[in-house]
C-alpha cells in the first residue's frame, strides 16, 4: 500500500492537495505521464479560483455567510470550528429539505463528511474576491477576536462588524439552515458576477461572467460566443483545444502496453481501438497542422514558468511522432517507457513487474476540459440568478 503526506503550509497548497486526492478517485484523470502541469496551467489561466471539487456557485455565499455567522461570536478557535461544522451539517440537511439532490456536498455522508464545503471553497473565496482576510480558517476566527479589541478604539477606521474579513455580502436568507437551494437571487448573482469580474480580470472566467455567462457548450472551444472572445483569449483557447486532442495519446498507448504486459486481451483490444480512433481524429481535424508550437510554449510559460523542460521535450517528441503517424511505433513505446521510468523510478509499471498490481485501467485517458465543466456550472448559476 502507498502513502503520501504533506505539510499544510497555506490555503493554496491545501487546495492543491485536495485536488490531487480527488483526481486519484477517478482513474481517467490520473496523470501517469506527467502532463498535469500543462493541463493545470490552462485550467488556472482560464478559470482561476475554481476547483474540480466544486459543485455549485452558491457555496461561495453559503461558506461566507456561515463563517461570518460563527466569527461574529468571537468564540475561541476550537469552538468556532466546531460550531462551523455544526452549521455546515445543517446546511446539508437544509439543501436536501429544499429539494436539491445533485451537487450537495455531503449528501450521503452528512455529519460524518470529512471535508466540509468550507474546506473546499476557502481558497476560492480569496481568489474570487469574496474574502479579503488572507489567512487560514483558524486565523480568520482569531482575527475576528482581535477585530473586537481593535474596534474598542473609537478612532479605528474599520468595516461593519458583520463584514469582518469578507467584502460586503448580500444578506443571508433567514431560513438558510432550515430549507434552501442552489438558486441565486438577482442580488446574489450580481454580487458574484462583480467579484469574479474584478478579481480575475483578463481571464475567460471574468470575460464570460460579464459578457456571456449562459452556455451549454461541452467544451470551451465550442462556446456559443467564441467568435466574440478577445483575440488573446481566443488564441489561448485554440492552443488548449489542440492539447486536449493530442495530449491523451501517450496515456492511451500506455494502457495498451500495460494490457499487453499483463496479458489482458480485452483491455488491449479496447485501448488499441481507442488509439486508432484518437489518431484518426487528429487526421480528420488536422490538429497538428499549422500549429505554431514555439508560440504555444511561449504563451504557456507566460502563465507558468515552472513547466519542466523534460515535459516540453516529451510532448514535443510525442507530437512529432504523432504527426508522422508513428504513435504506436517502437519509438513511441520507448518514449512512453522512458518517460514513466524517469517520473516514477522504481514504481514504473512498464519497467518493474512488481509495480503493475497498482495499475488502474484507463488511467490518464480522460479528456482534458481544463475545469470548463465546473466553470460553466458556476456561470450558468449566475446567469439564471440574473434572470430571476
Amino acid at each position: 500500500m502507498a502513502y503520501f503526506g504533506w505539510l499544510d503550509g497555506d490555503d493554496s497548497q491545501r487546495d492543491a492537495m485536495l485536488e490531487v486526492i480527488k483526481l486519484f478517485e477517478d482513474s481517467s484523470t490520473v496523470d501517469e505521464l506527467g502532463i498535469g502541469s500543462v493541463r493545470d496551467t490552462f485550467s488556472n489561466a482560464f478559470f482561476p479560483g475554481t476547483s474540480t471539487l466544486h459543485t455549485r456557485a452558491r457555496y461561495l455565499l453559503f461558506v461566507a455567510w456561515l463563517v461570518n455567522d460563527v466569527a461574529r461570536h468571537r468564540w475561541p478557535t476550537e469552538r468556532a470550528q466546531a460550531e462551523l461544522r455544526s452549521r455546515e451539517t445543517k446546511l446539508i440537511h437544509a439543501l436536501l429539505a429544499g429539494g436539491e439532490d445533485q451537487g450537495v456536498i455531503g449528501r450521503d455522508a452528512k455529519g460524518t463528511l470529512k471535508t466540509m464545503p468550507s474546506g473546499l471553497y476557502w481558497a476560492s473565496l480569496e481568489h474570487l474576491g469574496v474574502r479579503h482576510w488572507r489567512t487560514s480558517m483558524g486565523g480568520y476566527f482569531r482575527n475576528a477576536v482581535q477585530h473586537r479589541r481593535i474596534t474598542d478604539d473609537p478612532d479605528a477606521d474599520l468595516e461593519g462588524p458583520d463584514s469582518l474579513g469578507m467584502t460586503a455580502l448580500p444578506p443571508a436568507p433567514a431560513a438558510l439552515l432550515d430549507a434552501t437551494s442552489f438558486d441565486l437571487d438577482r442580488t446574489e448573482a450580481e454580487y458574484l458576477r462583480i467579484r469574479i469580474a474584478e478579481s480575475t480580470r483578463g481571464t475567460a472566467l471574468a470575460w464570460l461572467a460579464v459578457n456571456h455567462p449562459q452556455s451549454e457548450a461541452t467544451w470551451l472551444w465550442e462556446h456559443e460566443a467564441l467568435g466574440d472572445f478577445p483575440a488573446q483569449l481566443r488564441d489561448l483557447v485554440d492552443h488548449a483545444r489542440r492539447v486536449h486532442l493530442t495530449a491523451t495519446g501517450p496515456a492511451i498507448l500506455y494502457n495498451v502496453m500495460m494490457a499487453e504486459l499483463i496479458g489482458h486481451d480485452e483491455h488491449r483490444e479496447t485501448y488499441a481501438e481507442l488509439l486508432d480512433q484518437w489518431a484518426q481524429r487528429l487526421d480528420d481535424e488536422a490538429v497538428l497542422r499549422d500549429w505554431d508550437r514555439s508560440r504555444f510554449w511561449q504563451v504557456i510559460r507566460q502563465h507558468n514558468p515552472r513547466i519542466r523542460p523534460s515535459t516540453q521535450r516529451f510532448l514535443e517528441e510525442w507530437w512529432r511522432l504523432a504527426g508522422k503517424g508513428q504513435h504506436a511505433s517502437e519509438e513511441a513505446r520507448s518514449l512512453v517507457t522512458v518517460r514513466e521510468l524517469n517520473l516514477k523510478r522504481g514504481r514504473a509499471r512498464l519497467t518493474y513487474p512488481e509495480a503493475r498490481s497498482t495499475w488502474g485501467v484507463g488511467a490518464g485517458t480522460g479528456a482534458l476540459d481544463f475545469r470548463w465543466s465546473i466553470a460553466r456550472g458556476h456561470l450558468n448559476d449566475i446567469a439564471a440568478g440574473l434572470e430571476a
